[in-house]
């Protein structure tokens, strides 16, 4: 018996080969398998079982490592957008429009410096908020006006376009005119003659009197009395002419 063994053993090696590669085919069918399983359940394809969890997923989660936004959470396209701001911010024709009298205004309006209504610019007496003596009345007062040297009957002449806001007579300080230089308001104080009435426009350099005498400094000599105000308050005309 163990000699028939023996033979057949020696005689039929194929057989131990056969069976020894049927077992290793198993066993990769079986390792493949395997690992088909494992990456399909730790990346699931796109479109079946990732969609499912996605439309599932509550707002601003993610999915697979993937932020997903909820449509109802995103902004309006940037061209729909930009249609509606340009739509609302782009002004009407009517309100860009400006009538033909406005650029007059603008130019009153904007003035910033005043030329000299007399010819000359010698200064008879500074502006002083401080007292300084007065020949006429013999005391110590303010002297909230700029004394121009001018002769009588010299025409006065506006420093600005503007409108006339009033004209009187003042018992300390003569005939008087005051307009309106957009933000300065000027008083031109003791003329002799008045060229112009009260809403009456006028340009720069306009007559709008003459010299005459302010009776509160009638002592001293022949001048323009003049003062102005910005915000209501008297400021050194010097600051503003040129």
């Amino acid at each position: 018996m163990n000699l028939h063994r023996q033979k057949n053993g020696k005689n039929n090696p194929k057989g131990f080969y056969i069976a020894l590669g049927v077992c290793l085919v198993a066993v990769g069918v079986a390792a493949w398998t395997t690992y088909d399983s494992v990456v399909n359940y730790a990346a699931p394809r796109q479109g079946t079982q990732s969609e499912a969890q996605s439309k599932t997923a509550p707002a601003n989660n993610t999915v697979s490592g993937v932020y997903v936004e909820p449509e109802s959470s995103k902004p309006e396209t940037s061209s729909k957008k930009s249609t509606k701001s340009a739509a609302s911010s782009k002004p009407k024709s009517s309100e860009s429009a400006k009538p033909a009298s406005e650029p007059a205004k603008q130019t009153t309006a904007s003035v910033t410096s005043l030329s000299y209504p007399v010819g000359s610019r010698t200064i008879v007496q500074k502006f002083s908020l401080d007292p300084v003596y007065c020949k006429t009345t013999l005391d110590w007062r303010a002297h909230t006006g700029l004394d121009l040297s001018a002769k009588a009957g010299e025409a006065v002449k506006s420093m600005a376009p503007g409108t006339v806001t009033k004209v009187y007579k003042d018992d300390r300080y003569g005939n008087t005119v005051i307009i309106s230089h957009g933000t300065v308001e000027a008083w031109y104080c003791g003329l002799d003659q008045t060229r112009v009435g009260e809403k009456d426009t006028v340009s720069a350099g306009q007559e709008i009197g003459t010299v005459g005498i302010v009776p509160i400094e009638k002592e001293e000599a022949s001048h323009l009395h003049l003062a102005t105000k910005v915000n209501g308050e008297f400021v050194d005309p010097l600051t503003l002419l040129r």
